[in-house]
């Protein structure tokens, strides 16, 4: 039987493939740990330390009320709808801020939204607390300040935690972050 050259075809036949069960690959390498960043640590820390400043300076919202006067000088007297919500909102943002910054030093990507979520708690505390104070320091000429106190600390605001918002991130950005 004479072979073509080039015929463009494979002819024979095929064997079954045995496969050995002694013979299964193993690294047997070294295992190298891969080394967390430490930014997530030193992140957790501050976001700790914001918390706690959150939680323990929430009583001196209580000396806010000495010493505050209208546009015209008068003396007056916050409602007691501002301490309320001053004081409850810092204990919240600092109890889930010293949480979550717990979270994000044990590498937990919870810990990051749980700061986010604290973020906007501030935020929105933030403009109500500066309508409640705007309203006390209305007087007859100046009616509407609250307002404009509330939306300029919104929108002064919403800039302060986006920057925090993206330091508290950068575990996240890091491609070595090791964030679980």
């Amino acid at each position: 039987m004479e072979e073509e050259l080039n015929s463009g075809t494979l002819e024979g036949t095929t064997e079954p493939t045995v496969v050995d069960a002694g013979r299964v690959f193993v690294n047997t390498g070294p295992n190298y740990p891969v080394q967390k960043n430490q930014a997530a640590k030193v992140i957790g820390i501050l976001v700790i330390i914001w918390g706690a400043f959150n939680l323990l300076g929430s009583p001196l919202t209580l000396l806010s009320d000495f010493g505050a006067t209208d546009l015209e000088g008068n003396p007056i007297s916050y409602p007691t709808e501002y301490f309320v919500v001053a004081i409850l909102s810092s204990i919240i943002v600092g109890v889930i801020s010293i949480f979550a910054g717990y979270q994000i030093t044990q590498y937990q990507k919870k810990g990051i939204w749980l700061m986010f979520g604290a973020f906007a708690i501030a935020w929105i505390s933030s403009i109500v607390i500066s309508t409640i104070q705007g309203n006390a320091m209305d007087t007859a000429d100046t009616g509407g300040f609250g307002a404009i106190m509330g939306v300029g600390s919104g929108v002064c605001g919403i800039f302060c935690y986006a920057i925090c918002g993206i330091i508290v991130a950068i575990p996240l950005m890091l491609t070595d972050g090791g964030m679980e």
